[in-house]
């Protein structure tokens, strides 16, 4: 769809077409391609799923100096393009801040919200502690125009080095033993680098910032999920957004990593709508 200000912001919809809806926020660096492997999941729980590429991700147009206060814009438009009025949002790692502040800000139109491996907010000085090393530099570096020089020195101009900075746990690497799932996931962190590293030098950029909303706004149930084995973003980053969340539920899975819990999004999915 084309925006009011003329940017282009590319979404892909799963499961049942008529179902619930609920709007689903990749990783990073990832894209709209991410839940693909669970479409049929979706579809068998009756839950229609819309996932967008942010900005400078995919097909979607950069937003140079984008924060976290400019999705829940994108978001009124692309529902407002699709005739949908309530919804539910979930998050995944990187995507999990974004679902936040919609609920913060979209108060009256979200019926549910879930924080899968989520980042938490940045400006809590233990969130920092023990977090993925090179994302953790990458936040460091401050600068939108510095980030993406970063990511082209460290990644290529096309991201293509970014998978040797991986360290998957056992949970994680169990997952990625299945070849479709695999297939699919990598599928979406190519697609995420089709304008070069852009998009993930904004995205990793606002995510080192503090949050600049207040998440006590929130009055969707909110629903959050964590791996105890989680060795990019540490368990701690649940625990504090669940503290700072009004009746926030929270779980840490045990046996479970980062990636591990994407397998839980159909569920959740369902349990929001």
């Amino acid at each position: 769809m084309t925006l009011g200000d003329g940017r282009t912001l590319a979404y892909t919809e799963w499961g049942a077409p008529g179902g619930p809806a609920v709007l689903y926020f990749h990783g990073a660096p990832s894209s709209r391609l991410e839940p693909a492997f669970l479409d049929q999941r979706f579809r068998d729980l009756g839950v229609r799923v819309i996932s967008p590429d942010r900005p400078g991700y995919g097909r979607s147009s950069p937003l140079p100096g984008r924060g976290l206060e400019d999705w829940p814009r994108d978001v009124a438009a692309l529902t407002g393009h699709l005739r949908i009025d309530r919804f539910a949002v979930a998050g995944l790692s990187s995507g999990a801040p974004y679902a936040v502040v919609c609920a913060a800000v979209m108060v009256g139109r979200i019926s549910g919200t879930a924080v899968v491996a989520g980042v938490t907010d940045m400006g809590w000085a233990p969130a920092w502690d023990g977090f993925f090393a090179p994302e953790a530099e990458l936040m460091r570096v401050g600068d939108e125009a510095e980030a993406i020089r970063w990511c082209e020195e460290r990644y290529g101009p096309d991201g293509s080095r970014f998978a040797g900075d991986l360290d998957f746990g056992p949970a994680d690497a169990q997952v990625l033993e299945d070849e479709a799932t695999t297939a699919a996931l990598f599928a979406s962190v190519i697609e995420a680098f089709r304008q070069g590293v852009v998009g993930y030098a904004q995205d990793i950029t606002v995510q080192g910032r503090p949050w600049s909303f207040d998440p006590a706004r929130i009055t969707s149930p909110t629903t959050i999920l964590h791996g105890a084995e989680d060795n990019f973003a540490p368990p701690a980053h649940a625990r504090h957004t669940a503290g700072i969340i009004p009746g926030a539920s929270l779980t840490i899975l045990e046996g479970h990593g980062h990636l591990s819990l994407i397998q839980q999004l159909p569920a959740l999915a369902a349990s929001l709508i």
